[in-house]
């Protein structure tokens, strides 16, 4: 159980990128390959949040006091956060608020204290069968990227659509509008939202259609070493 904080923006924005250089790519990789059989949610969300966190700026509090920061998202002082609940999150949903950096700073501290495995065969060969049916969609809407990943592991819709959210974060899914978070950083000011989408499907992936394709570089950089 956590005890619930009062976030003060810059604060924050240091302990985040500070627990961002403390995790290692190669561990949340595992981590998230290992869980496509054993369904820890929890630790599968970690890629995702070290994803958005790595090139996350240090900077100063950006817009008027009564909104959030033009370029994270967060409040200059926010009311209190109720930990308990994101970390619910991590746990059922394998995290849904990956991109705000309250929800990075927790998910990656909670991640260092965690023993992980590395994926074996089977998990490796369950990624690799996601991806090359990914690809293999050629066109349709974004949510048909759900449906045809659900003969390969055991999860719930929630789930499966966790795993296409976190590719959008990762940049394996190629958004042609912009660069993936491991490259670049886009401030919160300059995202946009998808018109053809469901609005519970977050940036970037609610921008995805399968006609847009894989994008191999973003592939080789997070997963070259298992597939």
């Amino acid at each position: 159980m956590f005890d619930d904080i009062e976030i003060q923006h810059n604060e924050l924005l240091q302990s985040c990128i500070t627990q961002c250089n403390l995790i290692t790519k190669t561990d949340v990789v595992a981590a998230f390959i290992s869980s496509l059989s054993s369904r820890r949610l929890d630790l599968r969300s970690a890629l995702s949040s070290y994803a958005c966190g790595q090139n996350l700026p240090l900077h100063d509090f950006q817009g008027k006091s009564n909104t959030s920061c033009t370029i994270c998202g967060t409040y200059q002082k926010d009311s209190l956060v109720e930990l308990n609940v994101l970390n619910f999150e991590r746990h059922k949903f394998g995290g849904v608020r990956h991109i705000q950096p309250v929800y990075i700073w927790l998910d990656l501290t909670i991640f260092l204290g965690e023993q992980i495995s590395q994926p074996s065969i089977a998990e490796r060969d369950t990624l690799r069968k996601i991806i090359d049916e990914l690809r293999n969609l050629n066109s349709g809407k974004l949510s048909d990227a759900e449906k045809c990943i659900a003969p390969f592991f055991k999860a719930n819709k929630n789930e499966r659509e966790g795993i296409i959210s976190a590719l959008g974060y990762l940049g394996v899914l190629h958004i042609p509008t912009y660069q993936p978070f491991y490259k670049t950083y886009t401030p919160e000011i300059d995202r946009c939202h998808s018109s053809y989408a469901k609005s519970d499907w977050p940036f970037p992936s609610d921008l995805w259609l399968p006609e847009f394709g894989l994008n191999d570089e973003s592939i080789q950089y997070w997963f070259g070493e298992y597939i």
